[in-house]
């Protein structure tokens, strides 16, 4: 990086740090001059009524929740143009998010290890959690299950949420709530094209049968990329296909991928059933794996099925009792080409098949005075967890295969008793007994103070885990890879203080105070002769601060803000890799031309970081990237149209690599267009 790079660095977040310091500031201007902004109170009474489920498993207004939870609409995901999970989830406050151009990462608080596949957060799809039982991996980037045009909307609950959920609720509970038939159009036709060759078709359909009938919800959607050239700096000098060295670090044609997805739900009275299928095919330049750089053979291939099926029974009033059974199914296979020393060409595929059965059954009892009572039982019960490696082109090498399948139970209790008028008590216990005859046990404690009318002041602490994956535990192929079954779980401890205040004119403002330790942390050690195994790792801790306003206002202004301060660091006191000590973001949506017109802008900004590839310490400057978005849905009669810039001053990003890719870092795309267009009818 040359001088003139953190020249501009600097000056950029000197200019953030004050745009940011003034916008908190003008919060405490008098009330005659907020007034004068002609703000409307009835958003404020919106504000104060959304009710979200995921925080314990049953309805409750989002500042009654044992969580700062934040939830992002089906309206802003089609005002901003989010194409991923991950894109919707880097908008809210302490995340960050990235890509290796395969898949889709997410970090949160100052911690996201390069090459950890999401696997410290747990996702939901209608509360039905999609994490697979190979990677414990969510698939957040365009590998998610579902297209984004079908999601009602996003609850995130940041925190440990092991007592309610179990394993992987670790950062985060990630819950995505798809749409019912009557807020869907009858049949919604949609297409988009980006200047980076990305090109999509969807297709939903949403029924609302007569007298009675089911509601029938359907979504199809296929999307092809055609291969570009990108420019790697840190690639020169690397062997590529031919089993030359690469004189210009080029990846040319690369970046390829084919998406396909379909989802389909029906809902009748208490009965839900839905289902989805998706596959993936992607060509990354990245050089996953230690391949061979700008080698079109290095191909992954993955895919998602599953269905599940709910029901809920009214016993009383005050008695209510869920189920849910779900089957799901996952593939992957990766084929690495590598060239050693003699020239000598070589392409290994790695492969893994799981497929499993979970459950859950739940009471819900608000039959005792001042006390809101949930209890259940789950488990899963793996039928396959099969990983396998051979070598395409040597039929002498022995091909590598193991399964280890789990089997895991859970039992759980959490009470919310309202003691006092204004105050709550919300206490949660979990236990998690798995066939290895490992258990987990996972408190969470919460004490919710109603101070005013306006403010709320939350006491949160809680301990949550993740079970080593079948990967990290029982991967073992002679001489490189050894198993290790001993392997305990990771799990982290938090406490938290969280004041929430809701300001006259549909104003909020919150602040989120965290301290984490993290324990028994899973990663890969060097044990020296080229053999690697996972191991657990000295505690690791993190603390900071997240502080976020919104306003809406009654002249349709949408505004979000919000910055977080992080410091995380292992036992020895220095800070953990790709941990950026602060991350600030703004966005707002604001109504055109007689709302004919809603333009919405995006500002995230990530704090200098230090980066470690490979026992080389490197230093990532200040990256700052602007999205606009221009969207339309009253021109035409049931059209929607879309233009949206990303990365729209061309700013130059980079993502931290993995420790076991070929370069050190990867290069974000440059300034793209996107162009969508949606016929509803």
């Amino acid at each position: 990086m040359n001088s003139n790079d953190s020249g501009t660095s600097c000056h950029t977040a000197e200019l953030v740090r004050k745009a940011f310091f003034l916008l908190f500031l003008s919060l405490f201007e008098s009330p005659a001059h907020a007034s004068g902004e002609d703000l409307t109170d009835l958003s404020l009474e919106d504000l104060m009524k959304v009710v979200v489920v995921s925080a314990s498993k049953f309805p409750q207004s989002s500042a009654q929740a044992p969580s700062a939870v934040q939830v992002i609409s089906s309206e802003e995901i089609r005002q901003y143009g989010w194409r991923t999970l991950a894109e919707a989830l880097n908008s809210l406050p302490g995340m960050y998010a990235s890509s290796d151009r395969a898949y889709g990462f997410l970090g949160a608080r100052g911690f996201k290890i390069p090459g950890d596949y999401n696997m410290r957060f747990l996702l939901l799809l209608n509360g039905q959690p999609l994490n697979d039982n190979v990677y414990g991996q969510p698939n957040l980037g365009h590998e998610f299950q579902l297209d984004m045009g079908l999601i009602d909307r996003i609850e995130y609950v940041p925190g440990p949420g092991s007592s309610i959920y179990g394993s992987n609720a670790m950062f985060g509970v990630i819950n995505v709530i798809t749409a019912s038939a009557d807020k869907l159009a009858s049949v919604t036709l949609g297409a988009r094209i980006q200047g980076d060759g990305w090109r999509e078709l969807n297709l939903q359909s949403a029924h609302k049968l007569q007298g009675g009938g089911p509601n029938l919800v359907f979504g199809l959607s296929r999307a092809n990329k055609s291969g570009r050239d990108l420019r790697y700096p840190d690639a020169i000098g690397l062997v590529t296909a031919d089993g030359s060295t690469s004189l210009d670090g080029m990846a040319r044609n690369l970046d390829q991928m084919m998406v396909t997805r379909s989802f389909f739900e029906i809902r009748q009275d208490a009965w839900a059933i839905f289902a989805w299928a998706a596959r993936r095919d992607v060509q990354p330049s990245s050089a996953l794996f230690g391949s061979n750089f700008n080698d079109a053979r290095l191909r992954l291939v993955d895919s998602s099925y599953g269905v599940s099926s709910s029901y809920q029974m009214l016993l009383s009033d005050q008695h209510t009792m869920n189920f849910r059974l779900a089957y799901q199914r996952i593939t992957y296979s990766a084929d690495v080409p590598t060239t050693d020393d003699a020239g000598n060409t070589n392409v290994n595929r790695d492969q893994a098949l799981g497929n499993w059965m979970s459950g859950e059954a739940r009471w819900h009892y608000s039959g005792w005075d001042k006390h809101k009572i949930i209890s259940g039982i789950d488990f899963q019960y793996d039928f396959e967890t099969v990983q396998k490696n051979f070598n395409l082109n040597d039929a002498a090498s022995s091909p590598f295969s193991v399964t280890t399948p789990q089997r895991r139970y859970g039992v759980f209790v959490q009470d919310e008793w309202n003691f006092l008028p204004d105050w709550r008590l919300n206490v949660g216990l979990r236990n998690d007994d798995y066939s290895n005859r490992k258990t987990s046990v996972s408190p969470r404690f919460g004490l919710i103070w109603s101070a005013t009318e306006h403010a709320t002041i939350k006491l949160l602490a809680g301990r949550a885990y993740r079970a080593p994956n079948a990967y990290e535990a029982g991967y073992a192929r002679a001489p490189t890879f050894i198993a290790n079954p001993n392997l305990s779980s990771e799990t982290i401890r938090t406490v938290e203080a969280v004041a929430e205040y809701r300001l006259a004119g549909a104003q909020e403002l919150g602040v989120s105070v965290f301290d984490y330790r993290l324990t028994d942390l899973v990663s890969q050690v060097d044990l020296g002769g080229g053999q690697l195994q996972y191991q657990n790792q000295a505690a690791v801790y993190a603390r900071g601060v997240e502080i976020f306003y919104k306003l809406r206002s009654n002249h349709g202004l949408n505004l979000m803000s919000s910055i977080a301060f992080n410091r995380s660091h292992d036992s020895s006191g220095a800070s953990l890799s790709n941990s950026p000590d602060w991350i600030a973001k703004l966005r707002l949506t604001q109504p055109l031309w007689q709302d004919k017109l809603t333009l919405a802008a995006e500002l995230n900004v990530i704090a200098p970081r230090s980066v470690v590839w490979q026992d080389v310490q490197r230093e990532l400057a200040t990256q700052t990237q602007m999205n606009l978005a221009l969207s339309s849905s009253r021109l035409l009669p049931g059209v929607e149209l879309q233009l949206r810039l990303v990365n729209v001053f061309n700013t130059r990003l980079t993502y931290p690599a993995s420790t076991d890719t070929s370069v050190a870092s990867l290069p974000a795309d440059g300034r793209q267009w996107q162009l969508g267009c949606r016929y509803g009818f």
